[in-house]
């Protein structure tokens, strides 16, 4: 766990890139953690209830380690709830996953109090803890919407697990429309206040899922980089995993001799990163592990 907190400016070049790009984005935000994952190619908001029931339970535990299990690091807000599951669905697995607060990010201003372990337990798996409010700093109910913002804005899509229509989780579905996102939402009963908005959300062209793969296909992303099998990886992967060796290689290095573009190389990397294939050294270096 570190107690280090960062600040980036907009305009630095560890800012998040995809959050940059939205109209409102902070002007600045403290960071905790690993903030090289900010710039994670394949980073996945999911956002839902605070009240979920056994059927949003379910379908957490049914969908979400699969995604952080192929590699898509999981965005959310660290409130109780779809929240929590989606953040623990990753540390479970020991993966990385990002919580963006509505108060400071030290100890003392983590909201809400129950959750600081697992916030210390996100820190532990290489993960974040963002905000654009500074250390210390209170929470006020005004927080969250602003909150809502950033976690569209950090992402390239959006699951609503779970939401009644005044749910603050359509906040976050609007704002991400707004930033021209993928929206994402699971069905549930009619007569469930708490799918009635995820049915909305699906009545007005959102995805509809029915299981992780639905979300990994849209992304191309293929779950055998979870089982560790170079026999089966993709063309472009086994190659770019062939350029490297125990020696320490920049990425930019990798990608030419991969032959790849060094976005379409970053991204490739961090599956194989979280496929436990390959180790990022620092300093944008990688080797293979063996």
């Amino acid at each position: 766990m570190t107690d280090k907190i960062h600040v980036l400016k907009k305009g630095d070049k560890e800012y998040p890139p995809l959050l940059a790009e939205i109209i409102d984005a902070p002007k600045k935000i403290y960071v905790r953690g690993n903030k090289e994952l900010l710039s994670h190619p394949n980073l996945f908001t999911v956002v839902g209830s605070r009240k979920a029931n056994i059927y949003g339970r379910q379908c957490a535990s049914e969908i979400l380690p699969p995604l952080a299990k192929a590699g898509m690091p999981l965005v959310s807000g660290l409130a109780y709830g779809i929240d929590s599951l989606a953040h623990k669905a990753c540390v479970d697995q020991q993966k990385q996953t990002v919580a963006v607060l509505g108060s400071g990010i030290d100890d003392a201003s983590i909201y809400p109090k129950a959750n600081i372990q697992l916030a210390h337990e996100i820190l532990k798996h290489d993960g974040v803890l963002l905000s654009e409010h500074e250390p210390k700093a209170p929470t006020y109910p005004s927080n969250f919407p602003k909150r809502n913002r950033i976690i569209a804005g950090l992402t390239k899509g959006t699951l609503i697990l779970q939401a009644d229509i005044r749910s603050g989780s359509l906040i976050t579905a609007r704002l991400a429309l707004e930033y021209n996102r993928d929206i994402f939402a699971i069905p549930g009963p009619i007569n469930d206040p708490l799918s009635n908005g995820t049915n909305l959300l699906i009545q007005s062209g959102a995805h509809p899922i029915m299981s992780a793969q639905d979300i990994l296909s849209v992304y191309e992303i293929d779950e055998i980089l979870a089982d560790n099998n170079t026999a089966n990886l993709p063309k472009n992967h086994r190659s770019l995993l062939d350029k490297l060796t125990r020696k320490p290689q920049h990425i930019d290095i990798i990608a030419e001799a991969a032959n790849l573009t060094t976005h379409t190389a970053s991204s490739i990397l961090a599956e194989l990163e979280l496929a436990d294939q390959v180790q990022h050294v620092g300093n944008m270096k990688y080797i293979q592990k063996t």
